[in-house]
């Protein structure tokens, strides 16, 4: 259970010292975490899912989130848990959003108010409900406990998908121009979130069949409530374009790249124990391309365990040749790349 200490400014600050991230962000995650918890102790019944849950699924996150994204069966009365939710500290009000959209999707949006005590004023964190049945084919208990969180017995669990079933999730929505998270509605920076948790998944993920059940269920899906006619396989080669304009700087879909520096620029504050720059980007876009490119080509992914096996490979006669200069750049990255350019060379 999240101890109240959790949430007074000096506890904020001590965390803040210590690991070097914005004050109020990492606020915000922390009472994000306990809007979870809240929901949990309520009984209300859902899914936690989004870059939020990373926090809790990953043994070592690297980037706050500051919101709380939940699946709920269609049907389910959800307003009386929520109108409980927003009267258990450190919150004191629940308020709806109305938001309109252009797509069929069945979302309704809550904020919770609390009293900042970076800010000294009231702030609030956000609360997005998909009504959906859930297709993840494997779910997961964590419990709510962070090293940013004070906490103490009993632990309060929450259910959502496993790693292998987020990032199928995930790579679905780093597709700008399919079901990803578009350019022009000022989201560049949350289009680098899923670029950057993309990559964190993949270093740990453990079943590729899991993966591509999930993507496929989940773009099915994205691609219906949109009422789009693109295939699964043009939303993998949109990933894969995003990807190679990232890992090219530009040199490849050249007026999409400052969009993506954009986003770029937003994310620092959002990431603690590393510095996240369009050179560090380079490698999460690769490993993002190849992940892309194994399931467009129904091949398992393969970690590499020695880049320097692919300094000789030759991919200059490729549509991506504009990728060599990774070879002297990131040895690592260049090695993914040329995973992913001899896949997508199969007929």
């Amino acid at each position: 259970m999240v101890k109240s200490e959790s949430f007074t400014r000096e506890h904020i600050e001590g965390i803040r010292s210590s690991y070097s991230v914005d004050a109020l962000i990492l606020e915000r995650s922390i009472f994000a975490l306990a809007l979870l918890e809240a929901l949990a102790k309520v009984g209300m019944p859902f899914i936690f899912k989004g870059g939020t849950s990373l926090l809790l699924l990953l043994e070592k996150p690297r980037r706050l989130s500051t919101d709380i994204d939940i699946i709920v069966e269609p049907g389910t009365d959800v307003q009386s848990y929520l109108e409980q939710v927003g009267e258990i500290y450190p919150f004191h009000s629940m308020e709806q959003q109305i938001r309109t959209g252009n797509n069929k999707i069945d979302k309704a949006h809550y904020k919770f108010t609390y009293d900042s005590p970076i800010k000294g004023a009231q702030f609030h964190i956000l609360l997005d409900i998909l009504f959906e049945k859930s297709h993840y084919c494997t779910l997961v208990k964590r419990r709510v406990d962070h090293p940013f969180l004070s906490t103490e017995e009993p632990y309060v669990e929450v259910t959502m998908p496993s790693v292998n079933c987020i990032l199928g999730d995930k790579l679905t929505a780093f597709a700008p121009y399919t079901t990803g998270i578009p350019f022009g509605v000022d989201k560049e920076l949350e289009i680098i979130k899923q670029l950057y948790d993309i990559s964190a998944l993949v270093d740990v993920h453990d079943d590729f069949d899991d993966v591509c059940d999930s993507y496929f269920a989940t773009v099915k899906a994205e691609l219906a409530y949109r009422g789009k006619s693109n295939s699964p396989e043009e939303v993998l080669q949109d990933t894969i374009d995003a990807a190679a304009c990232i890992a090219s700087r530009g040199a490849y879909h050249s007026d999409d790249y400052p969009k993506y520096l954009q986003g770029l620029r937003g994310i620092t504050n959002h990431i603690y124990g590393e510095r996240f720059n369009t050179e560090k980007a380079i490698l999460p876009a690769c490993k993002a391309m190849y992940m892309a490119a194994c399931i467009l080509k129904g091949e398992r992914f393969i970690k590499i365990p020695d880049p320097s096996s692919f300094k000789g490979a030759n991919i200059g006669n490729t549509r991506y040749a504009k990728l060599s200069l990774l070879r002297k750049l990131n040895a690592e990255a260049f090695a993914y790349a040329v995973q992913a350019i001899e896949l997508l060379q199969m007929e």
